[in-house]
């Protein structure tokens, strides 16, 4: 296995195309280590992938848009499958477990719960340690959704999905992923080139796709494997 390292994901992924005569459409990226700064230039890491050259089948057309898969597009909900599912009921033993992790983890909180749709559960967590309970980039409210998820799925409910929020989270992370999307496309038009993010969870990268998908200059697609799968913000 051939690691290459950059300052960026992106300056990794442009060393081992380079180093492997390769475009972009031709590789699927894996993403080993994501870059940190340090302090002080004290503990910084490289970002650190590994590439592999995909079949000829699989190789990304440049005038056709690949297909996210379908946890990112959002797959339409059976009813059928749904139909003897108690949504009150599973919200609630959700609501008593998510309540058990969160005491554990020494939270003081609130749980107000609100049922979307048939097909959604929202929490919202009131706290006074949003901080902490969102985490760095929001990786610890995203766990404990992904849990979350994973506890209803459990019981049965594989077609409704469990948003978790504090502090208005939800919607100011929207709107910088929407201004990411835009800044992203921007620079993969300028340079020609296609742009690599860093990994995030599938339910934001879904609104990096539904941000670009009317956009006639760029095509996005993902690449690599949970939990380290990124977009790619490509030039048509």
């Amino acid at each position: 296995m051939t690691i290459y390292s950059g300052k960026t994901i992106q300056d990794a992924v442009e060393q081992g195309l380079a180093a492997l005569s390769l475009t972009s459409d031709q590789v699927e990226v894996n993403v080993i280590q994501q870059p940190k700064n340090g302090f002080l230039g004290i503990g910084r890491k490289p970002a650190k992938v590994e590439l592999t050259q995909k079949n000829k089948q699989e190789q990304i057309k440049p005038n056709n848009q690949p297909q996210p898969t379908d946890e990112e597009v959002g797959a339409a909900p059976s009813e059928a499958e749904d139909s003897s599912i108690d949504l009150e009921d599973v919200s609630q033993k959700l609501a008593n477990y998510l309540n058990d992790v969160l005491v554990a983890m020494g939270f003081s909180f609130k749980l107000k719960l609100d049922l979307k749709s048939k097909h959604a559960i929202y929490i919202d967590i009131d706290t006074d340690q949003e901080s902490r309970l969102i985490g760095r980039h929001g990786r610890t409210i995203n766990a404990l959704q992904n849990l979350s998820q994973i506890f209803i799925n459990r019981l049965g409910a594989n077609n409704v999905t469990v948003e978790l929020d504090t502090a208005n989270y939800r919607a100011r992370r929207s709107e910088s992923l929407i201004q990411l999307a835009d800044k992203t496309a921007r620079n993969a038009i300028a340079n020609g080139k296609p742009v690599y993010l860093n990994p995030m969870p599938a339910f934001e990268r879904k609104q990096i796709h539904n941000a670009l998908a009317d956009n006639d200059h760029v095509m996005t697609y993902s690449t690599g494997k949970e939990p380290h799968r990124v977009i790619v913000v490509a030039p048509k």
